[in-house]
């Protein structure tokens, strides 16, 4: 039996929130026994003390009770407290186990002061694993950076899943130019930006709108920012979505854009999702982006936070042939076809299964 611990899940309340890990014991539970400990989002910080305590006991008394083939941890930093003290009970008992270790975003780069109050953990846990799992080639040299060398293997998020995500068969009807945004409302995400690049892009292009699914810590900012530059006839600004639910949104695109400059940013599946529906991408020369985006082929790459660069891409997008475009909707789709959740699980449980004895 293996057992998957993940302090991210999704719950009706927050459906996209740890998705990937769910497909990823989805798929393993097809060809191997599993127990999954995991957390869903909880909001206020009692509600999260409480639910923490809850599940570092469970995880805890899971690890030390029982002889797992195998563990296997989404979100180093935050799951490292019981696991670090199950393996120093374990020890004294001699009773070894398999650890390998899936780290993302800001496992690795802080983004709170918690997380780089406790970042020592995450050390501890992937100098300790048996194998350390990555989402791209950038997320690797930013471990090794800062980690040192370790057993690393590169397995990108679940993939997509391309059942869900697919392009239209009717194609676009509509007489806007859809620019389209799919991410969290947070620093350092892109988004402010967007929207005041947007701003000048309408003296370009009049009948350009924009479309953003997101929440975040700056919500109020964002909205803010869309009253005050008058754009309210113009930006289309969604919560968050239900896979599902988002598909019908990507495929009213014409270019997607990811403007993150976050140093977490370890992949990108937006990005991929976005792809994977016929959509190329105007996204940052940066992190896991830069990984897939191909400049003049599936979308372009502009210069981190250079809102000139930005606003060119776009015009640059906008005044291709149709034939031009059709041909970089192709090679977006190839693109992610790549990163198909099939395949994707399928290597990455391999790899498990290499380390069950």
């Amino acid at each position: 039996m293996i057992l998957v611990v993940s302090n991210m899940y999704p719950s009706k309340e927050f459906p996209n929130y740890g998705v990937f890990v769910k497909n990823f014991v989805s798929e393993l539970s097809e060809t191997h026994e599993v127990q999954l400990i995991f957390l869903t989002k909880k909001i206020g910080k009692r509600a999260k003390l409480i639910a923490y305590l809850r599940f570092y006991f469970s995880v805890f008394r899971a690890y030390c009770s029982k002889n797992y083939e195998l563990t296997y941890v989404h979100y180093a930093g935050y799951n490292s407290p019981p696991i670090l003290a199950g393996r120093l009970v374990r020890r004294l008992f001699n009773r070894k186990m398999t650890l390998i270790v899936n780290v993302h975003g800001s496992d690795v780069t802080p983004e709170k002061k918690l997380e780089e109050r406790t970042n020592f953990l995450t050390k501890w846990l992937v100098k300790r694993a048996d194998l350390t799992i990555v989402p791209s080639s950038y997320f690797k040299e930013v471990v090794e950076k800062k980690y040192g060398k370790v057993q690393i293997f590169i397995s990108a998020s679940a993939g997509i899943n391309l059942d869900v995500f697919s392009p239209s068969s009717k194609g676009k009807n509509q007489q806007s130019f859809m620019l389209g945004y799919v991410s969290r409302i947070d620093e350092e995400k892109g988004w402010d930006l967007l929207i005041l690049g947007f701003k000048r892009i309408l003296s370009y292009i009049p009948e350009a709108k924009l479309t953003i699914v997101g929440s975040g810590a700056q919500d109020e900012e964002a909205n803010q920012l869309i009253h005050e530059l008058h754009l309210e006839e113009y930006v289309n600004k969604q919560s968050i979505l239900p896979q599902n639910d988002l598909v019908d949104i990507y495929r009213s695109f014409d270019v997607f854009v990811f403007p993150s400059t976050r140093a977490g940013e370890s992949l990108g599946l937006v990005g991929l999702e976005a792809m994977a529906c016929g959509v190329p991408v105007i996204g940052s020369d940066f992190g896991g982006i830069k990984t897939y985006v191909e400049s003049g082929k599936n979308g372009y790459l502009f210069t981190p936070k250079n809102q000139e660069e930005l606003i060119e891409k776009i015009i640059t997008f906008y005044s291709l042939t149709q034939k031009q475009k059709r041909s970089m909707s192709k090679y977006a789709q190839e693109t992610a076809h790549n990163y198909d959740s099939k395949k994707v699980n399928r290597e990455l449980i391999q790899k498990i299964s290499s380390y069950i004895k």
